[in-house]
């Protein structure tokens, strides 16, 4: 007589693989179960955004910036030099003061002058107003309209009379043309350079106007 045991050892479980598959599937997310969903992050909001800062106004003080090449200074006159002159140690050189602006320009006696080095450093030269070339023309007071122009004249010797002093070279002319107008820096027309020997003196003639060219 045969025995159920033999049979049920061959034939699969089917019962207990039905329950696994259950289990299993209770445990996974099919994305329509109750599965907790992601939790959301909420960005914060961001700053307000603040305006540009305006530039604000110059600094105060402090010389005023000079004139580029070809624009007319704001004193509105510009001071021109031209080519040194040389007989026998003497030396001249024309100062002209043009009037560029749009307004008269008054001008009044000597252009005051200062000598200076390579580095624009002031040198020790004495000035002196008239020279003993130029004897005729007096100080005067006149006024330069628009596109008119005055005209000095500097002069100096290169004589060396001194060994223990070191001869004056001078690079640069600084020209106040009139009181409380700013002064202009300029280089003699050829170049220079101011050679003033151990004289250390240089002479000025007074603002005399241009005749008409």
């Amino acid at each position: 007589m045969r025995t159920t045991r033999g049979t049920s050892r061959g034939r699969p479980r089917t019962g207990v693989a039905l329950l696994a598959l259950a289990a299993l599937a209770a445990g996974c997310d099919d994305e329509t179960g109750d599965a907790p969903l992601p939790e959301r992050v909420t960005a914060s909001p961001a700053p307000p955004l603040e305006p540009p800062a305006l530039p604000g106004p110059p600094p105060r003080g402090g010389e005023p910036p000079a004139a580029a090449e070809g624009e007319c200074p704001a004193s509105g006159v510009r001071v021109v030099t031209g080519m040194t002159e040389a007989a026998t140690g003497l030396r001249a050189m024309g100062v002209t003061l043009a009037n560029c602006g749009t307004r008269p320009f008054g001008v009044s006696g000597y252009p005051v002058l200062d000598v200076l080095g390579e580095r624009r450093e002031k040198l020790d030269v004495t000035v002196r107003n008239g020279s003993h070339v130029d004897t005729t023309t007096k100080p005067s007071s006149f006024v330069l309209a628009p596109g008119e122009q005055a005209r000095a004249s500097v002069v100096w010797r290169n004589t060396v009379t001194r060994t223990d002093v070191v001869a004056t070279s001078g690079a640069y002319l600084r020209v106040t043309p009139a009181p409380g107008v700013a002064a202009q820096t300029v280089a003699p027309a050829d170049g220079g350079p101011l050679d003033l020997g151990t004289t250390g003196v240089l002479e000025v003639t007074p603002w005399k106007p241009a005749e008409p060219s």
